[in-house]
């Protein structure tokens, strides 16, 4: 009798061990606190494009037996001898300009005989297929051009500067925003003004790039950690010496999941290198230990 009643009273204390462990397990899983230490972070929005690059250019036909004399791109000035025909004459450059002898059909094309917001229009330039290729080209210009589409859902700038990294470049060139259209069919236009790149960018035509545009650097936060007074103004919970305390945050970019607030160069400011706390029923002077 007296053993079974030993063996009752040992279970009893046995079952409320494991559930005490599993309590103090569920506890330290669901209701302890993280904590992240603060890092300095810099982040390039961008947004990826499809298009083809415009150039003021002008196509050159020769006659059979014509015989070159410029040579790729070289540039050359108003009068200078281009080739030589089978009578000897000499046919001369028009204008400044570098000479290519790659063409692709497309050198008609120019910024001024496009309409930049019809994105139609340029839907309909990528699908086609290039005209008859001509014996060489002229490009008379400095800058050159790119027109693109870019999906409605990205928030782009429509005007100002910003960097192209086209499809198989490895460095980015500046580019200046010259205009926006409005969302048609869930896509949009957009003109770009480049005068940066050697003659590599001078053989672009239909190709992809990532437009890369507003750069911050801020102090990383969870979006999780940051909380709101009734004011509106932002703040988060730190870690000092095992007690929560409250600092207030300038919040100058939010991500996905995060946010960047700005550094401050006052003591009380949040720097780097603080811990912030990322949890529920976090109050200024409550304890936190582990």
């Amino acid at each position: 009798m007296e053993s079974s009643r030993y063996f009752s009273l040992t279970a009893a204390i046995v079952f409320l061990a494991v559930c005490a462990y599993a309590g103090a397990a569920v506890y330290s899983r669901v209701e302890q606190p993280e904590i992240e230490t603060v890092s300095l972070l810099h982040v390039q929005e961008s947004a990826e494009l499809q298009g083809i690059v415009l150039r003021r250019e002008q196509s050159l036909s020769f006659t059979w037996g014509t015989t070159l004399l410029a040579q790729d791109s070289r540039r050359l000035s108003a009068g200078e001898p281009l080739a030589v025909d089978l009578l000897g004459d000499s046919l001369l450059c028009p204008c400044s300009a570098v000479f290519f002898s790659d063409t692709d059909g497309f050198e008609y094309l120019s910024p001024d005989s496009i309409d930049s917001g019809d994105v139609a229009a340029l839907e309909a330039l990528l699908d086609e297929r290039p005209s008859e290729r001509s014996n060489g080209r002229l490009v008379t210009d400095t800058a050159w051009y790119y027109w693109a589409l870019a999906s409605s859902k990205e928030d782009l700038p429509s005007s100002g500067q910003c960097s192209v990294q086209f499809d198989g470049m490895e460095e980015s060139v500046q580019a200046q925003i010259i205009s926006l259209s409005e969302s048609q069919g869930g896509m949009r236009a957009m003109l770009l003004r480049l005068t940066q790149g050697g003659s590599e960018y001078l053989s672009l035509r239909k190709t992809g790039a990532r437009l890369l545009f507003s750069q911050h650097s801020g102090l990383y936060l969870p979006n999780e950690a940051i909380m709101q007074e009734a004011d509106g103004s932002k703040f988060v919970y730190i870690l000092s010496a095992g007690i929560a305390e409250k600092q207030p945050v300038e919040i100058i970019y939010t991500g996905s999941g995060f946010s960047l607030a700005a550094a401050g160069l006052a003591s009380d400011s949040l720097r780097e290198g603080d811990r912030v706390i990322v949890g529920k029923d976090i109050y200024e002077g409550k304890v936190l230990t582990w």
